[in-house]
């Protein structure tokens, strides 16, 4: 049937935003696509610090391992993408993608340094806290809304993650200097979280901005490296465990983006959470670590926050 041409144009449903506010001119998430992302970014994210751990062990110099491992995935990354069509004109995304790359590469590099002295349970455990410190920064940024069940989710995160951490001094295997390092990660990685949604560029695809972010990384890393340790020298293996760490880190960092994309950064920041967890079993698992005193209820109390996270997501959603 012809249009009547006197008729309105039909009016197009707004494009609302995300609860956490993604990036702007980027889709919001997708109900069962986010929580997927989540789970899947956190379990590598527990991945990359157990084989770090492997390298440790294993005498590699770390911030050369960190700009190997970083290097390989930004590699790859571009590789793949470059097969895709989407490299075309991503060089002009290389101002953003060096903001990434040193917010990535610093508390990496501290995870690096410090996994050897604190294991790899309590650097998994540590990637738990930057909940609590992305959701107040997105607030006082302007890019979250107060929510309850968001500030129970961060409390019930941080107190789970502080019985953590007080487990692992209580235990005794650590010094204070390295447990401090290890600790002082979560404020990065939540400006890191921050920095990635509110400076998105318009229109960016995620996986030109890993790829480029893993590759800047990689070269922030370098002078650090080749002041602090001089040589490289990845150890025993190392160059098998640097390219399983390359693998799990081009595999994670396109999610990472692409959950950025979906849910913004305040839902990202679960992922530590999920690595916390998983991190921990499997350092007990493959590793032979202790678990830290008052593992159990630690990790209800993430679950928790978590499920009260999702809850809010939900309800937000709803409107």
């Amino acid at each position: 049937m012809a249009r009547n041409p006197s008729a309105p144009p039909a009016r197009r449903a707004p494009n609302l935003p995300a609860p956490d506010l993604p990036a702007p001119d980027l889709p919001a998430p997708r109900p069962l696509a986010a929580p997927a992302l989540l789970l899947a970014t956190g379990a590598l994210l527990a991945v990359t610090v157990l084989v770090s751990r492997l390298a440790a062990d294993g005498g590699a110099e770390m911030l050369w391992f960190l700009v190997t491992v970083l290097a390989g995935a930004g590699l790859a990354v571009a590789a793949a993408e470059a097969r895709a069509g989407r490299m075309a004109g991503a060089a002009r995304f290389l101002p953003y993608a060096a903001g990434a790359g040193i917010l990535a590469a610093a508390p990496t590099a501290m995870a690096y340094l410090a996994v050897g002295h604190v294991g790899a349970g309590y650097v998994s455990l540590a990637f738990a806290f930057p909940g609590l410190f992305t959701y107040f920064g997105a607030l006082a940024l302007g890019m979250d809304r107060p929510s309850l069940l968001k500030a129970v989710a961060v409390a019930a995160g941080l107190t789970g993650g502080a019985m953590l951490a007080k487990g692992k001094l209580v235990a005794g295997e650590a010094g204070a200097g390295w447990i401090a390092l290890a600790s002082a990660m979560p404020v990065v990685l939540a400006a890191g979280n921050l920095y990635r949604s509110r400076f998105w560029p318009a229109g960016a695809a995620p996986g030109p901005l890993a790829a480029l972010s893993l590759l800047c990384g990689a070269g922030a890393a370098l002078p650090a490296a080749l002041a602090a340790e001089g040589p490289p020298d990845l150890g025993g293996g190392g160059l098998a465990l640097a390219a399983a760490g390359a693998a799990a880190f081009a595999a994670q960092y396109r999610l990472l983006f692409r959950l950025q994309q979906l849910a913004g950064p305040v839902y990202l920041s679960q992922i530590g959470a999920v690595a916390a967890v998983a991190g921990a079993g499997l350092a007990v698992a493959l590793l032979g670590e202790r678990l830290p005193q008052g593992f159990a209820p630690a990790a209800a109390l993430v679950a928790l926050g978590l499920a009260a996270f999702e809850a809010g997501r939900r309800r937000a959603m709803r409107g």
